[in-house]
């Protein structure tokens, strides 16, 4: 039998990819899903909206519906879209789809109210994308939990994002599965998730032959002094054995030296919006030091967009 023969192509610097568009910048690149966006809010018709300036109101408490859904599988499809969007370039959105993803069996109009500020808040950000410089390439983490979210569901909700010459590359927004008993708990249940992460992230830069050996510490921020002292005391004296587990994965990776923690004002947690609705001053500034950023082409110096 003849070997087929097969000829690689160099096609460029990658552009697009999975909806994600690639943009080099004066300074690096960025991502950003600006096609997408659009996408979905034509499809739901919501491309005419007045556009909003925070993704979650606050001040809405959402609850569970004992009654009829309204409009559930068109409900679920939204929070389908908004996922990938909330995954991929906006950490911003992460905590509010994930929140809504939780009434996807029986949404009420108060959820429906949730979604299109969502969709609304996207319409003023859609131009977004997240912005990457050269250097300095150190990677860093932030953690944060908040405690009794919802008024009828006692479990935290933890949040983390790590960055990478200015930008984020890592995040989640997720519920806790331990109950906790205390803001200190709750905070340390976070702390690990993060330390794993970070522990992962490592071991994904150890393998990038053109990256920096040893690969070092990644330091975490945390806005909790009391999970950190409690973390850093290698005795642990609470009775609940799944959370003295947690404990014991971050003193493990503290102990090896993959990662670190020190303290951090609650203001200058980037983590913060992936726990909870903020102010918009605050959804502003958190988003623009995850890299959040109008995408703008890098020019030559006869003005020209490149190619």
């Amino acid at each position: 039998m003849l070997k087929e023969r097969f000829e690689v192509k160099d096609l460029g610097e990658a552009k697009f990819m999975l909806g994600i568009q690639i943009t080099r910048t004066a300074n690096g690149y960025s991502l950003d899903q600006s096609s997408y966006i659009e996408k979905i809010l034509k499809k739901y018709n919501y491309f005419d909206c007045k556009p909003a300036c925070t993704p979650y109101d606050a001040s809405v408490k959402l609850f569970k519906t004992t009654g009829d859904s309204v409009r559930q599988s068109e409900y679920a499809s939204i929070i389908g879209s908004l996922r990938y969007a909330a995954d991929y370039t906006q950490p911003d959105i992460a905590y509010v789809v994930g929140l809504l993803g939780r009434f996807n069996s029986y949404p009420s109009r108060e959820h429906w109210n949730a979604i299109e500020r969502v969709m609304r808040y996207l319409k003023r950000t859609a131009n977004l994308g997240i912005h990457y410089q050269r250097f300095p390439a150190v990677l860093e983490g932030y953690s944060d939990a908040d405690w009794n979210t919802l008024l009828d569901d006692s479990k935290a909700t933890s949040g983390y994002v790590f960055s990478i010459a200015g930008g984020a590359v890592s995040w989640k927004s997720k519920k806790q599965t331990i109950l906790a008993q205390s803001t200190m708990e709750s905070q340390m249940i976070a702390l690990a998730t993060a330390s794993e992460e970070a522990s992962w992230l490592r071991g994904l830069l150890s393998e990038i032959t053109l990256w920096e050996r040893p690969v070092p510490q990644v330091l975490i921020h945390c806005d909790s002094a009391a999970a950190i002292a409690k973390v850093e005391n290698r005795f642990y004296n609470g009775k609940k054995r799944k959370i003295r587990r947690k404990h014991s994965t971050v003193r493990e990776l503290l102990t090896i030296g993959a990662v670190r923690v020190d303290h951090i004002r609650s203001e200058q947690n980037l983590a913060d919006p992936l726990t909870k609705g903020l102010p918009r001053e605050k959804v502003q500034n958190t988003a623009k030091d995850m890299g959040l950023m109008p995408t703008e082409p890098w020019t030559t110096s006869d003005g020209n967009p490149t190619q």
